[in-house]
């Protein structure tokens, strides 16, 4: 997934992706202000897509924006539209779209608040996506590294510069030989992975711990109202490392990777094959392809 389609949506208009004339001059690449988000798109019929939960995606991405000091000229519509076109340009149908504002050049210092953002829209071919990196089911370490603190940095806005934060965790647990670590806040609570949600099941009880210092992950509220209309309890409370390796069963959660069971965390081992993870996992997928009843609105189509 690391080369992005030859069309891109910019300012406006779709144009090939090396048409952009970004300098080194870059606000954004020199002060780490750029708000993205991550979407995923599904084949709808024989030839057309559809994106899931597009609207809450962008609801965040202009919330990130006014937390970080930025404005957005377009409408939610027009991104919308933008996600839309930036697909049909370049022919796919599954595929993550990476909306990103930023400041350009001429920019020097901490910028304005309220200082007008330049807006792209990225598309990536992720096709075979879900084999390579969905069917994988993650080991975990807990970090030492804690995550930022909500009381110095605006921890809900989805924004570059966070993550050096997970990146430097991340390189952590690899060093150890694990595939993701599981961070903690600064009150010592769970908060979440390098780049996905984490959630615990216990029994017919779905816990999702509830950190400020986590952002508010998309697709573990989706997890969470489907498991209420399935008739689970959810549990949305602050949760010690603890309380969370004492689930049956752990799943981390993220627009890309979709929902996957957790094989350990160090070496507390979980149940990968636990059923009711395995009916959360089935129903989030059929939502997600827009085959699941009573969640139609969660589906943008093309």
């Amino acid at each position: 997934m690391n080369e992005p389609a030859k069309l891109l949506w910019w300012q406006g208009r779709v144009v090939p992706a090396g048409d952009t004339a970004l300098t080194l001059a870059n606000h954004s690449l020199h002060y780490g202000l750029c708000v993205f988000e991550g979407i995923s798109a599904f084949p709808s019929g024989d030839t057309d897509h559809h994106i899931f939960r597009l609207e809450e995606h962008l609801t965040r991405f202009a919330e990130s924006c006014r937390l970080v000091g930025t404005a957005l000229a377009q409408s939610p519509a027009e991104l919308a539209a933008a996600c839309h076109e930036t697909l049909r340009a370049n022919g796919l149908r599954r595929a993550y779209l990476r909306p990103i504002a930023f400041l350009g050049d001429g920019v020097l210092g901490l910028a304005r608040p309220g200082a007008q953002a330049e807006v792209a829209v990225l598309a990536f071919d992720v096709s075979d996506f879900d084999e390579l990196i969905r069917g994988q089911q993650p080991r975990l370490t807990l970090s030492p590294v804690a995550r930022l603190s909500p009381g110095a940095f605006p921890t809900k806005a989805k924004v570059s510069a966070a993550y050096l934060n997970s990146r430097i965790a991340w390189m952590d647990a690899q060093r150890r030989g694990y595939d993701d670590a599981l961070l903690l806040d600064d009150t010592g609570s769970v908060a979440e992975c390098t780049v996905q949600n984490v959630f615990g099941v216990r029994g017919r009880t779905v816990v999702v711990p509830d950190s400020a210092a986590a952002l508010d992950g998309i697709t573990v509220a989706s997890v969470a109202e489907i498991a209420r209309d399935l008739g689970y309890e959810v549990a949305r409370t602050r949760v010690s490392a603890q309380e969370l390796l004492g689930c049956d069963a752990l799943c981390v959660a993220s627009t890309a990777g979709g929902v996957r069971p957790v094989r350990c965390v160090d070496d507390t081992e979980f149940d990968t094959g636990n059923p009711a993870v395995a009916e959360l996992v089935r129903t989030y997928q059929q939502a997600e392809q827009g085959l699941l009843p009573g969640y139609e609105t969660w589906v943008s189509a093309s």
